[in-house]
């Protein structure tokens, strides 16, 4: 199984009628944020890091992660670039839903990570999942 597969078996098991977000997003913010970061994969990131930056922290940073299986970041921050919208919780993980099987269909060319610059398929897939799971430490 993927990492893709594993983000939608995660987000299945969500019910959202029983949780909810302990940090400063509500859950559709959220989801919305995670969906435009899975969008700007396939479509380019709006804004982007210096290329010194992505070839050193950036590049350091997405291999520890991809090591350790865990992200950490600022999880009100939104992506550079981002449209921020307060959207229901139906919504976003909806909109999440469809942009991880646009994902998971897309045969193009990946445009680079705002911040861990060129990312193959397999490791979107892997920061994809765990910028999901990073985010999900805020919901009970």
């Amino acid at each position: 199984m993927n990492d893709i597969d594993h983000a939608f078996r995660r987000l299945e098991r969500l019910d959202l009628t029983s949780i909810e977000s302990s940090g400063e997003w509500g859950l559709g913010r959220m989801f919305s944020h995670l969906a435009q970061g899975v969008e700007f994969s396939m479509n380019g990131y709006p804004i982007q890091k210096p290329k010194l930056f992505q070839a050193t922290v950036g590049t350091l940073a997405f291999k520890v992660f991809a090591a350790t299986g865990k992200m950490s970041h600022g999880l009100n921050e939104p992506i550079p670039g981002e449209v921020v919208s307060e959207v229901s919780a139906d919504a976003g993980l909806g909109q999440l839903w469809t942009s991880l099987e646009t994902f998971r269909g897309f045969e193009g060319s990946l445009k680079p990570h705002f911040a861990y610059g060129n990312l193959n398929k397999v490791q979107f897939g892997k920061a994809h999942l765990l910028h999901i799971e990073n985010h999900l430490q805020e919901v009970a």
